[in-house]
């Protein structure tokens, strides 16, 4: 019990030029995904930023009455160069008004998490934001039909958490928290910077892409670009508040 409360009372000093960094190799990487080397090293770095789009979708989907099927991160380079799937959720909404939400929900929710990871900083409970991830993590792997590779990682996390606990070196504990939070926060500013160009270049592209955006159209009959003006503002804005929060004293 102390040292869960020790965990929980931790707090990290956070350096954003580590978190800059991340987010800038996180975009170098997904630009160049394509070769040979960055098609591995993409997919452990968004593999974070996946989860999170694809748990939005089933967030908004719950908070608009429907009902979760599945959750996919594909994992594999050949299957996301055939496919252009990074990751997809399955899910059943009521309505087409619940079918939107649901939509809605996949590019709002990088930015949300973001926030929250400064806000649990600023309040000195970044544990809290890290068992947050845990949590979603543990939901993924019950719903997910591909259970391998969240398996491999679950064994991995039980095993680095038993060495902690075992060895009762607080130091480590604290500087895995530390990198974890840097790396998270990191690859989250990589997503919401780089998914703001993603969304501007299908908004305007004038080859047929089916994605949120034309799946929202669809579904409302409202112009796509009303979608993407909402998405982009939301991760400006959010930026934004971390400059000011963290630049501007």
């Amino acid at each position: 019990m102390t040292k869960l409360q020790t965990f929980f009372s931790s707090s990290i000093q956070l350096n954003l030029y580590w978190v800059a960094i991340i987010g800038l190799i996180y975009i170098f990487i997904h630009t160049y995904r394509n070769k040979s080397l960055n098609q591995i090293l993409d997919i452990y770095l968004n593999y974070i930023p996946v989860l999170t789009h694809e748990f939005g979708h089933i967030l908004f989907n719950k908070i608009s009455g429907g009902k979760a099927k599945d959750l996919v991160i594909v994992s594999r380079p050949s299957e996301r160069l055939e496919t252009g799937q990074q990751g997809f959720a399955i899910t059943q909404s009521k309505s087409r008004l619940g079918q939107a939400i649901t939509t809605f929900g996949g590019y709002v929710m990088p930015p949300i998490m973001l926030f929250l990871g400064f806000l649990a900083i600023t309040f000195h409970y970044p544990s809290l934001f890290i068992t947050a991830y845990l949590a979603i993590f543990i939901y993924f792997l019950i719903l997910t039909s591909r259970k391998i590779l969240p398996i491999l990682i679950v064994i991995i996390l039980i095993a680095l958490l038993y060495f902690l606990f075992q060895s009762d070196n607080q130091f480590m504990m604290h500087y895995i928290v530390t990198l974890s939070y840097h790396f998270i926060l990191g690859v989250l500013l990589g997503e919401v910077l780089q998914s703001s160009w993603t969304i501007f270049k299908l908004t305007f592209s004038n080859q047929t892409v089916t994605w949120d955006g034309t799946t929202l159209k669809s579904l409302t009959h409202i112009p796509t670009f009303c979608f993407s003006i909402i998405w982009i503002a939301i991760n400006i804005f959010t930026v934004y508040q971390l400059c000011a929060t963290f630049f501007v004293k």
